[in-house]
């Protein structure tokens, strides 16, 4: 629960710095993600291989609006260098406003290039811009303890853009048949044609998980547009590993 109130109060704080501040953190914590993600798996090196990570599916229930998230990550060919990617979220206030409504689902192919590294090429389905083709690249990484994803992509229609998506998860056993659940997913989004902020989020997750069911606390802060125009939603959160 500490844990959680310090990133709350850091990302209000992050929220009132200037634009150029705030890019050099994000970029900061991506590169830190990366060097954590090679630390933590190093003694893996010599494992068997993991089995895919299976498919999370995710309801928050905030003070303000209810929030669903799944994600899907499985390979395509039979060798494993051609995945399909899919990463959907969803909101929705009590009222079923319709300005409060938001639906996101981004559909990459992957491809393996060298280590954990692929390429991705899709199309993002974004409430408001439409249909968003993507080009960019990928680093997934993941096993019992640990799940590592980073994926930056250039969006090229309607507008182009920088689009960053991060997750990281850490999860250890507590006993036989309990493990401490743990998220911090990012996104954020930058015009390349004005050099403004365009989208941002940081969601938070810490809960208890017996076999496939998780529950917990969870905190979003959302930003829109160049003046990031705050919202935040706190409250219970369940997941369920399918």
């Amino acid at each position: 629960m500490g844990i959680l109130l310090f990133f709350m109060r850091l990302s209000i704080q992050i929220s009132k710095t200037k634009v150029q501040i705030s890019k050099r953190v994000h970029l900061f914590f991506l590169l830190c993600s990366l060097l954590f993600a090679n630390a933590a798996f190093a003694q893996d090196n010599h494992a068997a291989a993991i089995p895919a990570p299976p498919i999370p599916l995710e309801m928050t229930f905030g003070n303000n609006r209810v929030q669903f998230i799944g994600v899907l990550n499985r390979p395509v060919s039979s060798d494993g260098k051609l995945s399909y990617f899919n990463l959907s979220t969803g909101m929705v206030d009590y009222s079923n406003t319709a300005s409060e409504t938001e639906l996101v689902i981004v559909n990459n192919l992957t491809y393996a290039l060298f280590g954990n590294i692929r390429a991705t090429a899709g199309a993002e389905i974004h409430y408001k811009l439409g249909l968003v083709p993507q080009v960019g690249l990928q680093y997934f990484k993941a096993n019992r303890t640990w799940l590592f994803l980073l994926n930056p992509n250039i969006n090229l229609q309607p507008s182009k853009a920088i689009s960053t998506i991060g997750i990281v998860e850490f999860k250890p056993a507590i006993s036989k048949d309990l493990a401490f659940y743990s998220k911090a997913q990012i996104l954020h989004v930058a015009s390349l044609s004005e050099g403004t902020h365009a989208r941002s989020a940081l969601m938070l997750r810490a809960g208890i998980t017996k076999g496939n069911f998780t529950v917990g606390l969870g905190a979003n802060f959302d930003y829109y547009g160049p003046m990031k125009i705050e919202k935040y939603n706190v409250g219970l959160f369940t997941r369920l590993a399918l």
